[in-house]
């Protein structure tokens, strides 16, 4: 019987099921390859991760060689004409053929993914094959390295022929060799039975806890229209294997005091390692759901067992706590500290439920007791009792909005002082706060329509940027403060503090994208302003003129890759945007002192 037609909806979202597979468990990218002409990728999904492996590839002067090992494993399709995965830098990537009419007409592949979990010797492997580098030992670069290489998403076995399969099905679909309808489907079950029971589920736990500013912070299905008090929905118990509402949350990390410490790397790959063996333990619990806390702890999402009295239920949280507790201390030689909350209503906001769990647990080193519920943080005489974080955010988003600058300060100093106090020092708790405050004075200024919401969502991304790539709770404050000025700005003032923020996105233009051929007037047009007015708006906002600004970012980068890569001095050239050698030469020259061979030279000597 040949397949019925497909309706609108098949022909309207035939990727459906796969993007959800990558949008809910494993964030990875998709490409299309046209085999008419290699070099052009087609995107069909980007990444969410803050930080991707192939960045430093281009970093580190290997352009060349990723685009020489993506052609040749585009080549490697047409002869092989069947799926296949390659490795590269430790990282995989899986390439399906695209048939049409028998023959290959392009490719589908992923983005890079983990096969396995790598220990250290092989990340210093890596890293050397990279960087060049030998150096390991306490460098920040290396450690930036492979907590970006442990991003990528890992695809352990049977995730990884899941995947394929998948992917093989959509393949197929693009050349409208299979229904779509029955692609979905089989996508579907995938999902369910295989995704969803080896890869912990990333958008509904940060939907649920995280504040996030377009969803309301609270358990959705007891809010639901559709849903009543105390349901969860279908997928969720298929997907999640809940058959209530969480309504208790445990965050734990491990005790560094009863615990071994080892460098840094082995502290990184212990959290890494501790995450993953508990979410598979956490399959085995009813009614249980767990996912990473950051990149140094686990949450758990349960319900204990329904009718038992406020002892019983302690007692059950306690058990289940013994039971994780036994299982990280024989598989991995690990203690733990748990900090736990519950909510107090069927309506509680489970995101502030999610907050007091990770505060809790902030105060169980200071407390010295292994396990502590928040409401013991409550009553313990030693701890600054909870404030209303509400109405403090409150009062400081209303301050900005109505512009009042007498006022602002003693708010905002205000605000910071509570939330330092509260968090108990944990940098995770604090960068919740100030997301979520930031967002909502954000979302009320997209709703007045006096700054284009584009400049907001770009504002909001570098200061997303800064506390994601903050190292220390002085800068998480320092670009909190700084943030809160801008949007005072861009409320008081709406028209300059648009044109400033204009000019920034210029210059991170120029920072990603120094190596084109740039020329001030295009770059002002395209970007509305006039060739005088930039010019002179440009300079104000970095300092220095758009030719030096553009020389300094390209001899920047130059020295980089003179020193951490082994291209040629004239492809560095290159690479760096200096189209005349010579040019090139002279002005390293007045800028160093040096030559760039003797600059490499000197380098490798330091």
């Amino acid at each position: 019987m040949p397949p019925k037609k497909a309706n609108w909806v098949d022909r309207v979202f035939p990727f459906y099921q796969l993007l959800r597979v990558f949008t809910y468990y494993l964030d990875l990218e998709v490409w299309i390859v046209s085999h008419e002409n290699s070099e052009r990728w087609f995107e069909i999904r980007r990444h969410q991760r803050t930080a991707w492996p192939i960045d430093l590839d281009f970093f580190y002067g290997k352009r060349e060689e990723r685009q020489r090992y993506d052609q040749a494993q585009i080549r490697r399709v047409m002869e092989k004409k069947e799926t296949f995965s390659a490795e590269h830098g430790g990282l995989s990537t899986l390439y399906v053929p695209l048939f049409h009419k028998g023959k290959v007409a392009g490719t589908l592949l992923t983005g890079v993914f983990l096969k396995k979990i790598p220990d250290a010797s092989t990340l210093i492997r890596y890293w050397k094959e990279l960087a060049g580098n030998d150096s390991v030992e306490s460098n920040p670069d290396f450690i930036k390295y492979v907590r970006t290489f442990l991003q990528c998403p890992l695809v352990e076995e049977p995730v990884y022929h899941a995947l394929q399969e998948a992917i093989e099905i959509y393949a197929k679909v693009l050349m409208d060799e299979t229904h779509p309808e029955a692609a979905c489907q089989r996508v579907g079950e995938l999902r369910e039975k295989v995704f969803s029971q080896h890869t912990p589920q990333r958008l509904w736990l940060d939907v649920l806890i995280k504040n996030n500013r377009f969803y309301p912070p609270t358990w959705f299905p007891l809010h639901h229209p559709s849903t009543s008090a105390g349901r969860v929905m279908a997928w969720e118990k298929i997907e999640m294997g809940i058959q209530r509402p969480p309504d208790t949350i445990l965050a734990l990390r491990v005790d560094n005091l009863r615990t071994h410490m080892g460098n840094e790397l082995e502290l990184v790959l212990r959290d890494y390692r501790l995450q993953w063996e508990i979410f598979k333990f956490s399959k085995s619990l009813p009614n249980t759901v767990a996912s990473p806390l950051e990149d140094y702890g686990v949450l758990f999402f349960f319900s204990p067992s329904p009718g038992l009295n406020p002892v019983q239920t302690k007692l059950e949280i306690l058990d289940r706590i013994d039971a994780i507790s036994k299982f990280a201390e024989s598989r991995l030689k690990v203690k733990l500290l748990a900090g736990v909350s519950r909510c107090t209503s069927p309506t509680d906001d489970i995101s502030r439920v999610f907050r007091e769990a990770v505060t809790a647990l902030g105060f169980c080193g200071p407390l010295g007791r292994p396990i502590l519920f928040y409401e013991d943080v409550r009553t313990n005489p030693t701890i600054p009792p909870p404030e209303n974080f509400h109405q403090l955010s409150k009062r400081l988003i209303e301050a900005h909005l109505k512009g009042l600058t007498g006022e602002i300060e003693g708010v905002r100093n205000e605000y910071i002082d509570k939330i330092l106090t509260q968090s108990a020092g944990r940098p995770e708790i604090m960068r919740l706060h100030f997301l979520y405050t930031a967002g909502e004075i954000v979302d009320a200024l997209r709703k007045r329509s006096l700054v284009p919401a584009e400049n907001l969502s770009f504002a909001f991304g570098d200061f997303e940027r800064q506390l994601h790539g903050a190292g220390t709770i002085a800068d998480l404050v320092l670009f909190f403060r700084e943030f809160l000025k801008r949007l005072l700005t861009l409320n008081l003032k709406p028209q300059a503090a648009s044109q400033e923020i204009r000019l920034e996105k210029v210059r991170r233009y120029l920072d990603e994208n120094f190596n084109l051929d740039l020329k001030m007037e295009r770059v002002a047009r395209e970007n509305g302003f006039s060739t005088s007015v930039f010019a002179r708006g440009f300079k104000k906002t970095t300092g220095a003129g758009f030719s030096a600004y553009l020389r300094k970012i390209r001899l920047e980068n130059a020295k980089k890759l003179l020193g951490s890569s082994r291209l040629s001095v004239t492809q560095i050239s290159q690479e760096c945007g200096f189209n005349n050698l010579q040019y090139f030469f002279d002005v390293f020259k007045r800028a160093t002192g040096k030559t760039p061979q003797e600059f490499r030279n000197a380098s490798k000597v330091k």
